[in-house]
């Protein structure tokens, strides 16, 4: 006990002192970037942060420009009178590497995908937009913040001496899902953990890793792009990364190792091999019972368990037709067909025209509040009215 109280203290200190330092750190661009949205100006990023890699000869620079072309809507659910402007009141001088190309648009070759944001180092291509974008938080996204961080003082940890065996890997499943539910999930699977699920910075070598999810609340989401909804959001994962925690500290409590993944890890793709849901045409995975208003978490684990294995639910063939989240994007970040992506062919959403408006506006979300699965109760009727015409269509080639 005193050892875990120990570790907790250790934990408070650091990363309170981390926060402290980013938020001073962050307080010249805070204040600069805030006075430029209200004067109608734009800050040079260049100016500001630690120094980024420039594109090279055979890396192409970001276009951070919105996209014209298609006749914007605002949906009738989101409750902002009106979406934020693409207007940036930031701009670049000189324009870092795309981050189309870090993430490998047309690549045909399969990699392990590269770190690109949320990665707190700010010296990779991005890292002047995330310099920018962690520097203008507000006091009570900062107090969020520091409540989410706590909870990674125990996403590892020594695992009990004695290992329980688990001599029938279908009921420790069922015991560790029951258990991920009772500390809050709405969803849970298992799936094999694969190299599409790490990036290079993340090389967890565990055989299974848990994917569950969160439900957002759906009033909230309907308000972004706002702080009310943004401190929403860093409630559901503070949620996902307490229950992260808390299974794995039980994992090894049973003499088995368990890692809470947060930081680097690719939680979409872990997600849909456990059969939750599948990719949508806006980037977020999509689950028949609650489409994309979830948060997901994952433990990566050596625990013997049953694995899941991914479900069609028909999100392709309804998002092949959808126009809803293409058209209420307001810098139209997102492709209309699937994209080459490492090797594999799917949906993706351009990096370099989303990026700037999720940093502007400190957060967006707007795709996954006007997708039609998203509305309550819609997303199974859906799936079955697709597979219908799926079925009829293969019987009337």
């Amino acid at each position: 006990m005193l050892e875990r109280l120990q570790q907790d203290l250790r934990g408070l200190k650091q990363i309170t002192a981390t926060s402290r330092r980013h938020w001073t750190t962050g307080r010249k661009i805070r204040t600069e970037f805030r006075a430029a949205q209200a004067d109608g100006r734009r800050i040079v990023l260049d100016d500001y942060g630690p120094a980024t890699p420039i594109p090279g000869t055979d890396q192409p620079a970001a276009d951070l420009a919105p996209k014209t072309g298609l006749r914007p809507r605002k949906s009738h659910l989101m409750t902002l009178e009106a979406y934020p402007s693409t207007d940036y009141a930031f701009e670049f001088k000189s324009p870092p590497v795309s981050g189309n190309h870090i993430n490998g648009l047309g690549e045909s070759e399969h990699r392990v995908a590269s770190p690109i944001f949320h990665t707190w180092k700010f010296g990779h291509p991005m890292g002047k937009l995330e310099f920018l974008f962690q520097g203008i938080r507000t006091p009570a996204e900062w107090v969020a913040l520091l409540k989410r961080q706590w909870n990674t003082r125990r996403f590892t940890g020594e695992k009990a001496a004695v290992q329980v065996p688990v001599d029938n890997p279908a009921d420790m499943t069922e015991q560790i899902k029951a258990l991920t539910r009772e500390l809050g999930a709405c969803m849970v699977g298992i799936a094999p953990l694969t190299d599409d699920m790490l990036t290079e910075d993340l090389p967890l070598d565990y055989p299974y890793v848990i994917s569950f999810g969160v439900q957002m609340d759906r009033e909230a989401a309907l308000q972004a792009p706002s702080e009310h909804a943004g401190l929403m959001i860093q409630s559901e994962y503070r949620a996902t990364d307490r229950i992260s925690a808390q299974v794995a500290d039980h994992i090894r409590g049973l003499g088995w190792d368990a890692e809470a993944a947060i930081h680097g890890f690719l939680q979409i793709p872990a997600a849909v091999e456990a059969g939750l849901g599948q990719l949508g045409k806006h980037g977020s995975m999509i689950s028949k019972e609650l489409g994309s208003m979830y948060r997901l978490g994952a433990i990566a684990t050596s625990l013997p368990l049953v694995i899941d294995g991914p479900e069609d639910i028909a999100v392709d063939d309804f998002c092949a037709i959808c126009q809803v989240c293409t058209t209420n994007c307001p810098p139209q970040a997102i492709f209309d067909t699937k994209q080459m992506i490492r090797g594999r062919e799917r949906w993706y959403v351009d990096f370099d025209t989303c990026i700037p408006y999720f940093v502007e506006n400190h957060g967006c979300g707007i795709c996954i509040g006007v997708c039609p699965w998203s509305d309550p109760g819609r997303g199974e009727a859906f799936s079955l009215k697709m597979m219908a015409r799926r079925a009829k269509r293969a019987q009337n080639p």
